[in-house]
C-alpha cells in the first residue's frame, strides 16, 4: 500500500456519484490507512507526534517503544478504553 493508493481512494469517494459509492470509498481509504499504519509499526517505525492529541511524542518514550503511535498519556487512555470495550 502506498500514499498514492490512499489519496486515490479518498479522492475516488469524495468524488464518487451517490452516498452509498462515497462510503465505500471512504471504507477503503480508512482500510488502507489502517494497513500502512500497521506495517509502520510492525517494522519498528512509530509516529514523531501523538496519533491522538497531536503532541510530540517524546524521545525517551521512542527510544523506549520504537513503534510507539501515541504518548504515553494517550496509549493509557487507549489501553483503558481497549480493556472497557473487551471486557
Amino acid at each position: 500500500m502506498s500514499q498514492f493508493d490512499f489519496a486515490e481512494a479518498f479522492e475516488q469517494a469524495r468524488t464518487a456519484p451517490d452516498v452509498t459509492d462515497r462510503a465505500s470509498g471512504l471504507e477503503e481509504a480508512d482500510r488502507i490507512g489502517g494497513v500502512a499504519l500497521v506495517q509502520a509499526r510492525l517494522q519498528g517505525n512509530g509516529r514523531p507526534d501523538c496519533l491522538d492529541c497531536g503532541e510530540d511524542i517524546l524521545p525517551a518514550r521512542r527510544q523506549a517503544v520504537k513503534n510507539a503511535v501515541r504518548c504515553k498519556e494517550c496509549q493509557d487512555d487507549h489501553d483503558k478504553w481497549e480493556v472497557r470495550r473487551h471486557g
